[in-house]
């Protein structure tokens, strides 16, 4: 009866403790980011009853422990359920979610490193992402060059600013449209453009067959305007040719009117582009056709002008993967004889949408783009699934800002819980990994939404009826062999 004490006091302890589970996550049931726990209690030490059990039939191996009287139950273990919990949407794109495994790294202000699910992060006075707590989210900066700097303090800066950045390529994809040869010079017919352009005029070319507007901007990203002329020319092969050429205009930004590049293009039978030529000046604003030679070409085969003092490719769909096929002298020494010029020969790559010559339609512009812009101050972000932060600013342009990683562990399990919605590493928990989200075994980053807690109410009320109803019976047991004993003394007293 001694025992029944003992063994009604351990149950009405451990199952105290499991209360005191069920409590907390009960508390918890609207923590963004818990995750719940569960007690597992464990039978205690067996006493060896004397002179019980014995062998069958005298074999040595047949005897079955039937002595044995349990003396209680323990608390053995607190385990944390990682499931997932329920997404809720925000309005604030700093809420983020971990859809699948993983956790946020943060710091505290002494340095000290944890992780946790409650993504509710916001930014302090110097644009640091906090943790209501204070505590900073980690990740990686991205340079302007697009590669990712070493783990620090992700910060967004309101006030960011977005560098100018002078146009190096301009890629054009358009049907010329061009069957008749506008502007007629019968000494230089493939550069007849350049022969009647005149920078004094407005516009500086008096007839052409279809021009189109182009912008380029300078190194301090000032926008200048371009019009890229195109006109027949003649042509000794099936198909056709056009000729065009390239000038910036003055402009109220400060823009010098002057021819860039002049050349042609070679169209089959059919209006696919074959061929393409390109030469520049060796001094700016010439319209001196010795002054003209073959320009230069990209690592890709692109034909190059200069603008501004930087070069500047012109992508039509073609490219000369060989280089030029022949040794092109100045545009001067073409004159009527189209095998002078800058050819390509059969070493190019053609576009899948390189620009046509369909005489039968109408010239039109199908895509138009270059690569410079102004300058931009950051006017809002977005977070990608896979944690990239991504600046959009008012220029128009995005750009990389930081990669938030997502980290994981060998077993969760070993995680400790520090309070404050976050868990620090242990032995238990094993190496921590770093990876980026949504790649295998990582999970994917959900901006404008937050974790709520995976606990199930109904689970934890039934949890607790049960462990109030062990309870009671317990220190029933209790009370009852107090009274056993009460009695037997009696007995001896009697």
């Amino acid at each position: 009866m001694n025992s029944s004490l003992y063994i009604g006091a351990t149950g009405m302890k451990t199952l105290g403790s499991g209360m005191n589970v069920i409590s907390n996550n009960i508390a918890n049931v609207s923590t963004i980011g818990y995750k719940e726990q569960t007690a597992l209690f464990s039978d205690v030490f067996y006493a060896q009853q004397g002179s019980i059990g014995d062998w069958w039939d005298a074999q040595t191996n047949s005897k079955v422990a039937l002595g044995q009287v349990g003396q209680g139950v323990q608390l053995d273990a607190v385990l944390t359920r990682f499931g997932q919990g329920a997404l809720e949407s925000s309005n604030t794109v700093t809420d983020m979610a971990i859809s699948g495994k993983g956790f946020f790294q943060v710091t505290d202000k002494d340095g000290g490193v944890f992780y946790t699910r409650a993504g509710d992060f916001r930014p302090d006075n110097a644009g640091v992402l906090r943790t209501p707590a204070g505590m900073a989210l980690m990740g990686y900066k991205f340079a302007e060059d697009g590669t990712k700097g070493a783990l620090s303090e992700v910060t967004i800066d309101k006030f960011a600013k977005m560098p100018a950045k002078a146009t190096t390529s301009v890629d054009l994809r358009l049907n010329v449209a061009q069957g008749t040869d506008t502007a007629v010079d019968a000494t230089n017919p493939y550069f007849s453009l350049l022969g009647q352009y005149n920078s004094a005029n407005k516009p500086p070319i008096s007839s052409s067959g279809y021009s189109q507007s182009i912008t380029l901007y300078g190194a301090d990203g000032t926008a200048h305007s371009a019009t890229i002329y195109f006109d027949g020319a003649p042509s000794t092969a099936p198909g056709t040719t056009a000729e065009y050429l390239i000038a910036s205009d003055a402009d109220s930004n400060g823009g010098t009117a002057e021819p860039l590049m002049m050349g042609t293009l070679s169209f089959n039978a059919s209006g696919e582009i074959t061929g393409m030529s390109a030469y520049t000046p060796s001094t700016a604003g010439s319209t001196d056709l010795a002054d003209w030679n073959a320009a230069t070409l990209s690592d890709k085969g692109v034909p190059q002008m200069t603008f501004n003092g930087s070069p500047v490719t012109v992508n039509l769909g073609i490219t000369a993967t060989g280089g030029w096929q022949n040794s092109p002298g100045s545009a001067a020494s073409v004159g009527t004889d189209p095998t002078a010029l800058a050819s390509m020969g059969t070493a190019y790559t053609r576009a899948a949408d390189a620009t046509t010559n369909y005489t039968s339609s109408s010239p039109v512009m199908r895509s138009k783009s270059q690569d410079g812009y102004a300058e931009g101050t950051l006017n809002n972000i977005s977070i990608s699934a896979d944690g990239t932060v991504v600046g959009k600013f008012s220029n128009n342009k995005s750009m990389d800002l930081w990669q938030i990683p997502v980290c994981r562990f060998t077993s969760e399990d070993g995680l400790r819980r520090e309070g404050n919605n976050v868990f620090s590493a242990t032995e238990d928990s094993g190496q921590m990994e770093m990876g980026v989200a949504g790649t295998e075994n990582y999970g994917k980053i959900n901006a404008y939404n937050i974790e709520n807690s995976n606990v199930d109410m109904s689970k934890e009320m039934v949890n607790m009826i049960v462990n109030q109803r062990g309870f009671q019976s317990n220190s029933k047991v209790v009370t009852t062999a107090d009274q056993m004993l009460q009695k037997a003394m009696e007995l001896k007293r009697s």
